[in-house]
């Protein structure tokens, strides 16, 4: 290690940079910078990503330009640790900085010199102007005390800081298919190392989510389907970033699986489902890697949003033993309260957690002094364990590309799987002196899209490998495969093909379908028919479907592979590196055969996710199933051969907490030297719970010289013999016979071995009976608990330990429990639990903790529940200053930020303290509150009281920083209940959504000092509810950017009567379909693009054709391609024709969903509301209600090539069977990204 001087004396040569302006609000759902250009990242309000803005003006940015250390000695220094050199001596009064003490005793000291400010700048990032180096996060230093500002980059695939060029590393679904941690940990320490080199203190990654949908457009960079298989790469992967002094995340927790609705959408599942298969991976990675920090992710589970869940962040520190600190996606968070949870810092920067709402959160009681030095605490120890209080955070080095550039080659070649190599067409030789390439992804470098595409130091690519690999004998032809008549003339002169196509997987978006974009799929076939010597290489992130595969020769995936992939790519055509990459995933034969196939499942309705499949994800589906992929899981060929023989087991006692040592022996069979990845696993006993047919266990990578044979030994860990148990709230191994068997993928394993489990300690269950969701005050219950010994020894001194919140009376009724013999006994204790008169409102933590002695040991299962205690009222619930009076603006805080309503601006509208408030026909009261009083309630799952009847229900309310959209549950005193849609815009935009309108737009109140004059607006809106209904509660949601203040019930008087309706030939304004010959005259979407004449043809839809949707014909618009034909939404009145109570429409929308309201006219003058929601034409998926008419590639605005799939829907609604009006017309919402092609009334 270099000495202090030497050291700092380099870190001088550092230089500081100069400012330059940028947008300082750009506020990103990701955990990056903006996207690159993709048709739908175009700064509209696409749902998928919902892209926030700010209501304050723009500010500065002062970014860093790059500086490299060029002395050595500071390269020795980071790569050898050389970093723990303290900035500042230990100083009088600043103990934290003895470095030779503990990071925790640091940590604690530190702590305690803190003041509560201090505190709460731990508790955020910044913008990233503060940082002395380009950074995507960051959080601001504190110099009093000597707390460095920390540097934070994304990173699944290579460094990704908004502004340095990095090393491009294959992409971490290639890293996965290597099925070799040591090839994982070469990953993380390239990773890590350029990371160090450009003054980064953190990297957002391994990305590790279950791939459950084969089409999420993230899967690239995630790892695989299989739990143990991802945690254990992950695992490596984070010792390799770590082990340059960088802290990993690991992200994103938890089952963020999809990306359409990411940042809505609830992953709907049982305890079972959560622990074995959506946390596993975690558990894993944190047990093998020992990450500095977790990511939460956007979506909820079950109906609570991650970064806000007390569950699953508590589980993650009290089961999964983390002990790092937890930061949110960007931005992730809802309330301040997610402090409470377990989230420790809000990014990207602090919207919930500011000054302000911290101490409000601590006036109201949400959260604790004590919570914050909790997570303040946990962020400090792991910053003082990576020596970041010791070295100058900002101290930059030079990228070794040439080491760098290597590992990546190296990665490649080793993740590389061959999917069929018919007739040895591969490895390529001498003989081969006519070579065809063909497609352009030959000349490029393929990666994903969003926050891991990497700005590469350099690249190479496929075709120039292939010439210099080729050599100057031979002749290489090149086509892009954009002419196919051309590709196809090439490769029949050629010896061989080699056809080169890629998908496109990016962040923000799922893929349509499995199917490679465009018409690659023709051009294969086309290349295959011309020459049966034909090699297909893919560059994709994840699966795709092959109906060309029984016309082609070879398959090779290549996977998105990095800054030297083109150099791997030629190495393994040829041999010189042979294929040994295994599929980490399911490769399934349709798009339809998928564990997630519904609706429901995929990509959930109404923002609900059903994983009604369970446990049965990827290979465990299609196992149980006897479903047959395309490729099964750990799938892979090579240049040569091996045999599995000789499989011996060693389980020593027959109980169940041994590990289980499996020894075999692998031989290559072959003339080549080569590598396999033998893989075990596990056939469970079912005698407690249904288990998977098979479940991976263990695996390991071998290399074998030719003919050689060598003893493979692995070790089953208990856990990997287990099942979650929720009765006993634990991992649990049963009795019975377990079959271990060894081979090269799920579906070839040769080798099989039975041992028995005999003897086990557990479980001991105990099942208590639930307190309904929402407890009244003043109000007893029952609750029992059934405790169950299923082990083979006797559960002794068994009590039950009830705890309840402050105030709460609990009763035992009956005696405590005592022994519970062995061999499914079962015992019971009931208590009465009283809800207090005058119980603080809000969620309450009640458990029952069973706690004994078994074989010797300790055991205890604690059972939570969390029932809500209501709020009395609106004005009980009011936690939000949203109005002041213009003579004390500073008392207002709508929005976070200081700014609020202003009284004076709404009463001249009318809306006045405790005044009426119309919202169309119906009406609410507005808070009585004086101005400058709580007055309006942050959204955040509160349940309140609200009574009432009637047949709407009116809400008041708006969004701030972005617009905001959650369901509110109505619950009525029958005890069912009703989902509400709430969908506000960002008060700032003055636009209503299409379920709102405006009630007041007035100049805004701002903070004291403030400047910037803008107007606000207050909008309404009013949804129908179940006729014959009496409302009880309410549940809010949890959406933190949404303020309530009125929530009632109404009658609402009749609308106003519609105009006389237009046909729908008169009203068409937008041109949704064009000619391919002429695609520049469609519009569909406002961008150019449009639906294809030719395509929807093929699908049977023609100008004047009939349509059927539903079960009911329709007639499709008559004009020419090129013609309007389709309405765009603008408030128009349509006549439909046709009798009977239901409506069918024809329609679609671009650019994001649309919900909003649909006006259904009668002949006696009288209209309806009834609410609909019509899909993104290009999510290629319906929304709730909605039907899939057809799905075609569109035709696209000139100049772009980006091939898509998009979709026309169909959608019914039921004025009700009883209704003996007759229909006339419909009036359609104002949101003009709505377009309606066709209408026809029938019963």
């Amino acid at each position: 290690m270099i000495g202090k001087c030497a050291f700092m004396l380099a870190l001088r040569t550092v230089g500081r940079g100069w400012p330059r302006s940028e947008n300082q609000y750009s506020w990103r759902l990701r955990d990056s910078p903006p996207l690159p250009h993709h048709p739908h990242f175009n700064g509209k309000a696409v749902r998928r990503i919902m892209l926030r803005s700010h209501p304050h003006p723009p500010g500065t940015h002062v970014r860093v330009p790059s500086r490299r250390l060029l002395m050595a000695a500071v390269s020795v220094a980071i790569a050898t640790g050389g970093f723990l050199v303290p900035v500042q001596a230990s100083a009088n009064g600043q103990p934290w900085m003895d470095k030779d003490q503990s990071p925790s005793a640091r940590a604690d000291e530190l702590l305690a010199a803190m003041t509560l400010s201090d505190k709460v700048n731990m508790l955020h990032g910044v913008d990233t102007s503060q940082s002395p180096v380009p950074t995507v996060g960051y959080i601001a230093p504190i110099p009093r005390l000597n707390v460095p500002g920390i540097t934070m980059t994304d990173g699944p695939a290579g460094v990704r800081d908004g502004s340095d060029k990095s090393t491009a590393l294959p992409s971490p679904s290639a890293e996965a298919a290597s099925f070799d941690p040591k090839v994982a940990q070469a990953y993380g320490s390239a990773l890590g190392g350029d990371a160090r080199a450009l003054g980064q203190d953190q990297v957002f990654g391994p990305g590790m989510n279950i791939q459950r949908v084969p089409t999420n457009g993230r899967n690239f960079e995630y790892y695989s389907e299989d739990p143990y298989l991802s945690g254990t790469m992950a695992g490596a992967d984070v010792r390799g970033i770590q082990s340059h002094g960088v802290i990993a995340t690991v992200k994103h927790y938890v089952a963020n699986n999809q990306e359409t609705d990411r940042t809505t959408v609830s992953a709907n599942m049982d305890d079972r489902t959560l622990h074995e298969i959506y946390e596993k991976n975690f558990d894993v990675a944190i047990a093998d890697g020992n990450p500095g920090s977790v990511m939460c992710s956007y979506n909820k589970i079950n109906d609570v949003y991650a970064c806000d869940n007390s569950e699953t962040l508590g589980s993650l520190r009290s089961q999964l033993g983390f002990t790092g600190f937890v930061v949110s996606d960007y931005p992730a968070t809802h309330a301040t309260s997610s402090i409470k949870d377990g989230l420790n810092v809000e990014l990207p920067t602090g919207v919930f957690n500011t000054q302000a709402n911290v101490q409000a959160a601590l006036d109201r009681g949400s959260i604790t002094v004590a919570d914050i030095d909790d997570r303040v605490r946990e962020t400090l120890t792991v910053l003082f364990k990576f020596g970041l209080f010791d070295r100058d955070s900002t101290a930059r080095g030079t990228i070794d590309q040439s080491a760098d550039n290597a590992a990546a080659q190296r990665i490649e070649t080793q993740s590389a799987v061959l999917l069929k190599n018919q007739g040895n067409v591969l490895p390529l030789g001498s003989s081969t002196q006519k070579i065809a390439v063909i497609g352009a992804p030959a000349k490029t470098s393929a990666q994903g899209g969003g926050s891991s595409q990497v700005d590469p130091l350099s690249t190479d690519n496929a075709y120039d490998a292939i010439v210099s690999r080729a050599g100057s004998s031979a002749t290489v032809s090149y086509a892009d495969g954009s002419d196919t008549d051309q590709a196809a003339a090439a490769a029949k002169s050629a010896d061989v093909a080699l056809v080169f196509v890629k998908d496109d997987e990016s962040e923000g978006g799922d893929r349509p379908d499995l199917r490679l974009p465009g018409k690659q799929d023709a051009l294969i076939s086309a290349v295959a028919a011309a020459n049966p010597h034909t090699v297909v290489v893919l560059q994709t992130g994840s699966a795709v479907l092959m109906p060309w595969l029984d016309k082609v020769s070879g398959v090779l995936q290549t996977w998105y592979p990095g800054a030297r992939g083109g150099a791997a790519t030629a190495q393994l055509l040829w041999g010189d590196a042979n294929p040994s990459g295994k599929l980490p995933q399911t490769w399934p034969a349709s798009n339809k055969q998928t564990p997630a196939g519904t609706q429901a499942q995929y990509p959930g309705i109404n923002d609900e996710g059903d994983y009604s499949e369970g446990i049965y994800v990827g290979y465990r589906w299609y196992d149980k199933n006897n479903q047959t992929p395309l490729f099964p899981f750990g799938y892979g060929l090579s240049y040569t051969g091996f045999r599995y023989s000789d499989l011996t087991l060693q389980h020593s006692s027959g109980t169940s907490g041994d590990p289980v040592t499996v020894s075999f022996k692998v031989t290559n069979t072959g003339d080549r030297a080569g590598a396999e990845a033998p893989q075990l696993y596990v056939s469970k006993p079912d005698t407690l719970a249904p288990t998977p047919p098979r479940e991976l266990g263990a695996f390991t990578k071998v290399q074998l010289a030719p003919h050689q044979t060598k003893t493979v030994t692995l070790t089953v860990n208990p856990r990997e013999l287990s099942y979650w148990d929720s009765g006993a709230q634990a991992f649990t191994v049963q009795d019975g016979s377990y079959t271990i068997a060894v081979g090269g993928s799920s579906a070839s394993l040769p080798l099989h071995a039975t041992y028995r489990v005999g003897k086990t300690d557990g479980p001991v269950r105990a099942d208590v009976s639930a307190l309904p969701g929402i407890v009244s005050p003043g109000t007893t219950y029952t609750v029992t608990t059934k405790v169950s010994n299923l082990s083979d020894y006797t559960f002794t001194t068994a009590a039950l330990k009830v705890s309840a919140p402050a105030g709460w009376s609990v009763t035992p009724q009956t005696r405590s429990i005592g022994t519970v013999r062995a061999g499914q006994q079962a015992a019971s204790q009931t208590f009465k639990v009283t809800v207090p008169a005058d119980a603080k409102p809000g969620q309450a933590t009640f458990s029952v903790t069973l706690s004994g002695m078994m074989n010797g040991k300790s055991r205890s299962v604690t059972q939570t529940q969390r029932p809500n205690v209501p709020f009395a009222s609106m004005a009980a619930a009011a936690d939000t200053v949203g109005v002041s009076d213009d003579t004390n603006p500073g008392a207002g805080n709508f929005d976070g930020g200081g700014y609020s309503y202003s009284a004076q601006s709404l009463a001249a509208d009318g809306v006045l303290p405790g005044g009426t408030v119309k919202v169309g026909t119906a009406q609410t009261v507005f808070p009585s509150q004086a101005p400058g009083t709580a007055d309006a309630v942050s959204a955040s799952g509160q349940v309140i009281k609200v009574s009432g009847t009637g047949k709407a229900l009116v809400v008041l309310g708006s969004a701030h920083n972005g617009s905001a959209r959650g369901t509110l549950k109505a619950t009525f005193t029958d005890g069912t209940s009703a989902d509400v849609p709430i969908d506000f815009s960002d008060w700032f935009n003055n636009t209503p959504t299409g379920l709102s309108s405006i009630v007041a737009t007035g100049q805004w109140n701002q903070p004291n000092g403030g400047t910037w004059q803008h107007d606000v607006s207050l909008y309404g809106e009013v949804y129908p509810l179940p006729a014959g209904k009496t409302l009880a509660y309410i549940t809010m949601p949890t959406v933190g950017n949404m303020n309530l203040f009125s929530v009632s019930t109404d009658n609402p008087g009749p609308l106003p009567t519609a105009p006389a309706g237009q046909s729908f030939a008169s009203a068409a304004n937008n041109v949704a379909v064009s000619d391919d010959s002429d695609p520049a005259a469609g519009d569909f979407d406002g961008s150019g693009n449009s639906f294809s004449a030719q395509a929807l043809a093929a699908t049977g839809i023609t100008p004047g054709g009939p349509v059927t949707v539903d079960g009911t014909q329709l007639t499709f618009p008559p004009q020419a391609p090129g013609q309007p034909d389709a309405v765009a939404a603008g408030g128009q009145t349509l006549t439909v024709g046709g009798t009977g109570h239901k409506i069918t429409l024809i329609t679609a929308a671009d650019n994001g969903d649309v919900p909003a309201f649909l006006q259904v006219n009668y002949t006696d003058g009288t209209s309806d509301l009834f609410p609909i929601d019509v899909a993104d034409w290009y999510s290629n998926m319906p929304a709730a209600g909605g039907s899939l008419v057809a799905t075609t590639v569109w035709n696209q605005k000139p100049g772009n090539n980006t091939p898509h799939s998009v979709s026309l829907y169909g959608l019914t609604i039921d004025t009700g069977a009883s209704n003996s009006k007759t229909i006339t017309s419909i009036t359609l919402p104002t949101d003009g990204r709505l377009k309606v092609f066709a209408a026809s009334v029938h019963s």
